[in-house]
């Protein structure tokens, strides 16, 4: 809960920053004052602590710290995580690398502050992961084979061991920043833009994790090629932690090599579309039913269609990370509106979780159309309302006392554990 507390406040601080840049909210003599006289480096750092925000300490955090951490043990019918105190430790890296990471917007705070706070970002995350990989392979019922798992616990073990290979390697990276002892801003920016490779698979896996289990839900059918979705997961998982590849984000595939591209393009594109087929199969041979969690889940699907679709215009890689983390996005709130009456016993509201469905579609598009001008203007300001809605429905969330909802209160779809065990109340939350 302390992760999806965090991921919450990283995800609205990201992204009031990113509506008050994008909508011109933000005075150019108020940024120039705040700057000493630099308004375009104040806006250049706002930009910069938007992406940390929503990637390091919303995304990352919130679809494995915090559903990973909720739902695996009920997955796995395990009492609890492996090792709690170091997932709570985990966390409280987390959260330290956040508060000096939000530090760094002001420009009197030193650019080794924003170093240590991804340092310890880094070791918060490796920790989690490690955590994470002792949990499924040691704490489900000794009868129980890891081929039988769901779906979503093989997600966010495959995300884990991904993180544990990734994150020394980032970290080793940030440290030679700290020891070189030159200008710190444009290193960051160059092993930041080198890491969004593996950051393309750690957002897609977990995410792939939460929609297959809401597509079986309300398709009332099990997920069709589970083989294939599973093989698909941990080439992405492998493949991931190998693409650290700067000129495939940065120029497009006509700088490289041709067996190069093509090898790094299949390593992107193509578990994507075997996952793709899997929920396609999965929809066509169920009965799919209407509920908020699945409008997320589609908005999921358009979106990495969308990025594959990028993906094979030359110098489109940029476009498929922002693509991507509009993704992770909705896979975000496809598990918020799935669980939350798991979690603190009562369903957001239907009417205002289609309301901010609707804004954030909306938003999005424009958005990722058109960043400036007028129509991103607009999806800024989509965006911003759709903020202050999900605002309100988590206030809701957290003031409306529990109700007495059903164990498995979405039909009998959901098969998974999780809908065998009792919801919680605000207590046992």
């Amino acid at each position: 809960m302390l992760y999806l507390v965090l991921a919450i406040m990283s995800g609205m601080t990201g992204g009031l920053l990113a509506v008050g840049l994008q909508a011109g909210l933000l005075p150019h003599g108020l940024l120039e004052s705040w700057a000493g006289g630099d308004a375009a480096g104040a806006a250049e750092r706002i930009a910069r602590r938007h992406g940390m925000m929503m990637v390091f300490f919303c995304a990352l955090p919130a679809l494995c710290g915090g559903f990973g951490n909720w739902f695996v043990p009920l997955l796995l019918r395990a009492r609890a995580l492996a090792f709690p105190r170091m997932a709570l430790a985990g966390w409280a890296l987390v959260a330290m690398g956040f508060v000096g990471v939000l530090a760094g917007l002001s420009p009197a705070v030193a650019p080794q502050v924003s170093v240590f706070a991804l340092l310890a970002w880094c070791l918060g995350m490796l920790l989690q992961a490690i955590n994470m990989v002792a949990t499924i392979l040691n704490m489900g019922p000794v009868e129980q084979r890891l081929r039988d798992l769901p779906m979503f616990v093989w997600a966010q073990g495959l995300t884990a061991m991904m993180a544990v290979m990734v994150m020394p390697v980032l970290a080793g990276g940030l440290t030679r920043i700290v020891l070189s002892g030159a200008d710190m801003a444009p290193r960051i920016d160059a092993l930041l833009h080198v890491f969004a490779g593996p950051e393309i698979a750690l957002l897609l896996l977990p995410s792939i994790g939460i929609v297959s289990q809401v597509i079986e839900t309300f398709s009332n059918a099990p997920l069709q090629m589970p083989r294939v979705v599973l093989g698909a997961l941990t080439v992405m998982s492998i493949g991931g932690a190998s693409v650290w590849v700067h000129d495939l984000l940065h120029g497009g595939l006509e700088h490289m090599v041709a067996p190069a591209a093509v090898l790094q393009l299949a390593l992107i594109v193509l578990p994507v579309l075997a996952v793709l087929a899997a929920w396609g199969q999965t929809v066509r041979v169920g009965r799919v039913r209407a509920s908020v969690p699945m409008e997320w889940a589609a908005g999921f699907v358009a979106l990495v269609l969308a990025g594959s679709v990028m993906s094979l215009r030359a110098g489109g890689m940029a476009d498929v990370h922002a693509a991507t983390l509009y993704a992770a996005v909705f896979a975000l709130f496809t598990g918020f509106y799935y669980w939350i009456g798991k979690m603190v016993g009562h369903v957001a509201p239907a009417g205002a979780s289609r309301l901010h469905f609707g804004l954030t579609v909306g938003g999005t598009v424009l958005s990722l159309l058109a960043f400036h001008g007028m129509a991103g203007m607009l999806g800024a300001v989509l965006m911003g309302l759709s903020i202050l809605v999900f605002a309100g429905i988590v206030v809701q969330a957290g003031l409306r006392p529990a109700e007495t909802l059903p164990t498995n209160y979405w039909g009998p779809g959901a098969r998974t554990p999780e809908w065998q065990t009792p919801v919680s109340t605000h207590g046992d939350a």
